[in-house]
């Protein structure tokens, strides 16, 4: 279940390909909230919530705005990314013991992005499908 949340949290702001153009985002301090809603799962699930320091570099390279989001990490694969306006959609499709495929969209808008995914994955020969909410915004200068 971590790598599934932790594909799907990646998923959130990753970009499909490294030419794709950069999300409308200012460096800085930022809190990134996700919310998970799976049925099956207790109602009133926590949002998990995280802080993330975000360089003018890491813009460069949307996957490294995300938590977890390792671009070295291979086992998630996006496909059909697109940018239009500041909205960006994509497929995805991962690989592993925790196989699953997807979709999702974000908007950004500078100081703050939204967002949310869809994936579906086979647990005991069942169809599960999970759908992540997040939000992101921007809390000021990063901390020394």
């Amino acid at each position: 279940m971590r790598h599934f949340t932790t594909c799907l949290l990646s998923a959130a702001v990753l970009s499909g390909s490294a030419h794709a153009a950069a999300p409308d985002l200012k460096e800085g301090l930022w809190e990134i909230t996700t919310k998970m809603e799976m049925p099956g799962m207790p109602a009133g699930m926590k949002p998990q919530v995280m802080q993330q320091c975000l360089t003018k570099k890491d813009l460069d390279d949307p996957r490294k705005t995300a938590p977890g989001g390792d671009p070295k990490d291979n086992r998630c694969q996006m496909t059909d990314y697109k940018m239009q306006g500041n909205t960006a959609t994509w497929n995805m499709a991962c690989k592993g013991e925790e196989a699953m495929t997807g979709s999702g969209s974000i908007t950004y808008s500078g100081t703050s992005y939204s967002g949310t995914s869809k994936m579906t994955t086979k647990r005991g020969g069942q169809a599960q499908t999970m759908t992540m909410n997040y939000t992101g915004r921007r809390l000021g200068e990063c901390k020394k």
